[in-house]
This record gives structure tokens, C-alpha cells and sequence, in this order.
């Protein structure tokens, strides 16, 4: 609740005509609904009812979309700037029509939205199968990849946007775009739970047959506690964000 208005304004101040704004909202009491009714005049949908997670929420706001790309933004995201949608648009255009677009973000410290790191992610085949997901949050989606892979697995607490992605990332055209699209604050259900999260990107390439073995469970396995470690410890000597900072230098020059 404390971000969800900027969340909201961050939509609505957009400077692109063709916006179709749906708000999910999980029957909190929390005072967001009162945020939510004080600007639904310009919202297209919104509802406040229970659900069953995030992947039932997601899969709720995708039945109401009507228009040809959908992004999800959660409720302590907000988009970079006014033009962001237009941006985007122009780009999907210059591009022509890929399944998937994105750009890139920046991590905000949570309680005091102090710039972290900007994160820049250039996925490909071998990065998917270990792991690496898109942040919804600087996503646009055509709609056919959802009517040809489905809505997203409610089964998966976590990384249901992984296994999503999984299904089709591997063959559709998935573009990159350095367009700075959303500013997301750290500590999402994502962080809380590193061992849960390990599990179930392990479930969702069993499920997509991207694991056949135990051999290859324990190796990923394997990836991911070097991966924990590593951050860990860097975080422990106040490195973290230097190494994210010297990463992104060396990855974009």
C-alpha cells in the first residue's frame, strides 16, 4: 500500500493515448482500494477480490486485456517516466511486432527509494535454462504468445513468470531494447525465500523438459548456491553494488 499511488500515477501520467489500464487488487484492507477508487475515472477495470497468488492475480488482469501487448507492473513498481508507453510503442514498431520486448530497470532500496543498481539483462537460450528470468515489470507481451502458451501456472507461488517464459522463450523472438522502462524496489516475494525460488526454477524446467536427470538437478543446484554465495558475501562487505555497477560497465561498455 505505501507505493501503490505511485504505482497507479506512474500508469495514468503516461503520455500515450491507446493505455488500457486493468487494476488487480487482492481484497486488501489496507487503505489501496481508497487509492484505487480515487483515480478509477481514468482506470478501465479494477476489481478487489480474493485470490489465490500472484499467478492468479496475473492470470485475472490477462482476461480483462483487450489490446494487443500486456505488461504487468506490480504495486511497489512504477513505470521510469511519462513516455515510457511511447517508447515502447515506437520501439515495437521499429522492430516489428516481436513476441516479447523489453528494456531495462532500475533497483530502488525499498523503504527510502534510493537508487541501488540498473540492471541490464540481455537473455539468451543458455541463460534461460539456468535461471534467468525477464522482470515483468519492463515486459510487453503480444498477445498471441499467451493464446499460444497460456496463462501463467498457479501451481508456482514464485517463478511462475519463469515457467511461463520457459514454455516459449526458447523459440520466440524475444527483443532487447535499451529503453530504461520501470523503477522496482527491492525485497519482492522473490528475495524472501532463495531456497523456494532454487526449487521451483527447478520444477518449472522439469516440467517444460528441460531436466531430465538427476545429474542435471544437482549441477543447477550447484549454480545456484555459487550464485547465493557469491552475492552474500559481497553484500557482507558492502561490494554489491560495485559489482553490479562494474558488470553492467563491462556488458555495455
Amino acid at each position: 500500500m505505501p507505493f501503490v499511488e505511485q504505482t497507479i500515477k506512474s500508469v495514468l501520467g503516461q503520455n500515450y493515448g491507446e493505455l488500457e489500464y486493468i487494476v488487480i487488487d487482492g481484497k486488501s484492507t489496507d487503505g489501496t482500494v481508497d487509492v484505487i477508487k480515487s483515480h478509477e475515472s481514468k482506470i478501465a477495470k479494477w476489481v478487489s477480490e480474493k485470490d489465490s497468488g500472484i499467478a492468479d492475480a496475473f492470470n485475472k488482469g490477462l482476461s480483462f486485456a483487450t489490446g494487443e501487448y500486456i505488461m504487468f507492473l506490480n504495486a511497489d513498481d512504477a513505470l521510469a517516466g511519462p513516455n515510457v508507453l511511447q517508447d515502447m510503442a515506437d520501439l515495437i514498431i521499429e522492430n516489428e511486432f516481436p513476441a516479447l520486448i523489453y528494456g531495462d530497470y532500475n533497483i530502488l532500496e525499498r523503504s527510502s527509494g534510493e537508487f541501488m543498481y540498473h540492471g541490464v539483462i540481455k537473455l539468451s537460450n543458455s541463460g534461460l535454462i539456468h535461471g534467468q528470468v525477464l522482470p515483468h515489470p519492463c515486459l510487453l507481451t503480444h498477445r498471441s504468445y499467451f493464446e499460444k502458451y497460456g496463462g501463467f501456472d498457479p501451481n508456482f507461488r514464485i517463478a511462475m513468470d519463469y515457467e511461463w517464459l520457459l514454455r516459449g522463450g526458447l523459440v520466440e523472438r524475444i527483443v532487447h531494447v535499451p529503453c530504461h522502462v520501470s523503477n522496482i524496489r527491492d525485497g519482492g516475494v522473490s528475495t524472501l525465500d532463495h531456497g523456494r525460488v532454487v526449487g521451483e526454477i527447478i520444477a518449472a524446467l522439469k516440467k517444460n523438459r528441460q531436466i531430465r536427470s538427476w545429474a542435471g538437478e544437482y549441477k543447477l543446484r550447484g549454480y545456484f548456491f555459487t550464485r547465493s554465495l557469491l552475492r552474500k558475501t559481497l553484500s557482507l562487505i558492502g561490494l554489491y553494488r560495485l559489482f553490479f555497477a562494474v558488470r553492467h560497465w563491462y556488458r555495455n561498455g
